[in-house]
């Protein structure tokens, strides 16, 4: 099997559509030898923060000497990106002839069928445990009690918070959704998590102790301090440690948090911790991909999301021009786009007054809104339609050096932009093929 044939099987299963529910998952690891039985975990839940304090988590873990093997969804640029050892993406290579070991373990299965995330996530488990990596980091990809991902018996877990999100899925009430995301908690394995106190907290207090699983609670068991930022650098004190953190913005102090109580769990250094905590990348999470001008692009893509990237932004704009809360207001140029289905009324609420002009954009995605139905969301402020990402980009690139740009709104929207700024729009039309295989035949 080639990588062409491979991302052609993978885009096949699309059409089995999404089916929550542990027992496939199962028989499909069965098929493949278990893999995860041979691996060891750290199991990452929430609803915002999971990509970023797993981030974290498998920077200290390979600034300790570990072969580290991370496990994320979505991905931006390119599928590959999902399956990382030591921060590499899996090659073509190996994602090929991993593909062409899963195809053989589902045609043994009954319905000789599975979906894209078990596909996904069996390719993990057999690439991991193929090259020995001594810790997964491991993140689910919609709740957790029914997410393929939950097969594994972890040695930690962390639920980085709760909101509404996805509740077709996992629940209306943060109750409910609390309940999915903390039945990754497994016997005897400590959890850590910085969910607000109230009815979310409680469940997972109530799942820990039915698991006999030590629980720490950030905002009660941790002293935690944001101490702002340094150029382009997040501060934070922990414990009575000062940290320097590569990830940008207030809710970052509480997302390392997390990854510093879990990596402690897991044996690692305060060396090792220090080196990595300030290694920590994270494409398209407040990226500042261009100085002059200065232009910033975050992955936002719902009203909790979007809350702390204009958090962010106001505490960067202060530390970086010495400008006050009252002077971010209507002093950037917003670059906006989202797929129809995300609650845009809120997240515009949220970025319209940062906004002395915005932009927006249509995606290469057939779920994008359309910018002439995203333009009354913006009243009162001058508003461009793009087609594209690239007319967008081209328009950017030239513009006044002394207006900031903040870019958000959507994952997509990141992935199109890191694609154009990496010359990578050919692995990047992949995903047109995964998507559009899904709908033809």
């Amino acid at each position: 099997m080639t990588y062409p044939e491979a991302i052609s099987f993978l885009g096949e299963s699309r059409r089995v559509g999404m089916k929550l529910g542990l027992n496939p998952m199962r028989r499909l690891a069965a098929a493949l030898g278990n893999p995860q039985q041979h691996l060891r975990f750290i199991h990452i839940a929430g609803t915002n923060g999971k990509g970023s304090t797993a981030a974290f988590c498998e920077s200290c873990l390979r600034a300790s000497g570990r072969r580290t093997g991370l496990y994320t969804s979505p991905h931006l640029v390119s599928v590959r990106e999902r399956i990382q050892i030591d921060s590499c993406p899996i090659s073509e290579a190996n994602f090929a002839t991993g593909m062409e070991t899963v195809c053989r373990a589902i045609d043994e299965m009954d319905d000789h069928s599975a979906t894209f995330f078990e596909i996904m996530t069996s390719l993990a488990l057999w690439y991991f445990a193929r090259e020995k990596v001594e810790w997964v980091v491991w993140e689910t990809g919609l709740g957790g009690r029914l997410d393929a991902t939950n097969i594994v018996r972890p040695e930690v877990c962390i639920i980085t918070n709760i909101g509404l999100d996805h509740q077709q899925y996992l629940g209306n009430s943060l109750s409910e959704i609390a309940a999915e995301k903390a039945a990754i908690i497994k016997l005897g394995a400590p959890v850590v998590s910085a969910v607000d106190p109230g009815e979310a907290c409680e469940v997972i207090v109530q799942q820990a102790r039915a698991e006999a699983s030590s629980l720490i609670l950030v905002q009660r068991d941790m002293n935690v301090e944001n101490l702002g930022l340094d150029g382009n650098r997040q501060l934070a004190r922990m414990d009575g440690c000062e940290w320097s953190l590569g990830l940008i913005g207030p809710h970052q102090v509480t997302n390392a948090a997390c990854a510093v109580r879990a990596m402690r769990f897991a044996g690692i250094s305060d060396e090792a911790l220090t080196r990595g905590l300030v290694s920590t990348a994270w494409p398209g999470r407040f990226e500042i991909i261009s100085e002059k001008p200065l232009i910033v692009l975050d992955g936002a893509h719902n009203p909790a999301g979007v809350a702390k990237l204009v958090e962010t932004w106001r505490a960067f704009l202060a530390a970086r021009f010495g400008w006050s809360a009252g002077e971010t207001e209507g002093r950037a140029h917003l670059v906006f786009a989202s797929v129809a289905d995300k609650d845009i009324t809120k997240m515009a609420q949220l970025l319209r007054p940062l906004a002395q002009r915005v932009s927006l954009v249509r995606l290469a995605n057939e779920r994008t809104a359309e910018p002439a139905l995203l333009e009354p969301f913006f009243p009162g402020v001058p508003v461009t339609h793009y087609d594209s990402v690239t007319d967008a980009w081209r328009d950017l690139a030239t513009g006044p050096v002394d207006v900031p740009v903040l870019m958000a709104g959507s994952l997509f929207l990141a992935g199109e932009m890191l694609a154009q700024r990496q010359n990578n729009t050919e692995e990047y039309r992949f995903n047109e093929r995964l998507d559009a295989l899904a709908t033809t035949r």
